[in-house]
């Protein structure tokens, strides 16, 4: 593969990541700011990679997985000052099964209910406040 195409490749993959943590940071600067920053380091840490081999394939796929981790298994939570908890709003993106255009997986999430919560391994303070589910099971 060229250097030309391989450049190419990086600096897709560079956007990608650039643009997701975008989204996922939006609104709050201190997270923009060091997420930009480590982006950058790890870019210039690599920048003199030989653009061919395994090791290139493997940093390639790191940016892959990681603009995927961002973008779908990253759920961002805003204090609400009035009630001091945090709104979370899932997205499609964040459902299992949602990047799936054929419509052949039906995208599901597992309601977070009191039974959730007493399973999770740290649950700390989560309370469950409201359910927006429209079938309540």
């Amino acid at each position: 593969m060229s250097s030309i195409a391989s450049r190419a490749r990086v600096l897709a993959g560079f956007r990608q990541l650039n643009r997701a943590r975008i989204q996922l940071f939006r609104g709050d600067d201190h997270a923009m700011k060091e997420s930009r920053k480590q982006l950058r380091d790890q870019i210039e840490a690599n920048r003199s990679v030989p653009t061919s081999g395994p090791f290139f394939e493997e940093l390639i796929k790191g940016l892959d997985e990681a603009t995927h981790m961002i973008t779908h298994e990253i759920v961002r939570g805003d204090l609400n000052q009035k009630t001091g908890r945090f709104d979370v709003k899932i997205q499609r993106e964040h459902v299992k099964g949602s990047d799936d255009l054929s419509g052949t997986i039906k995208p599901e999430i597992e309601p977070i209910t009191e039974d959730t919560v007493r399973r999770m391994e740290n649950p700390g303070s989560v309370e469950v406040c409201k359910n927006s589910s429209l079938n309540d099971k």
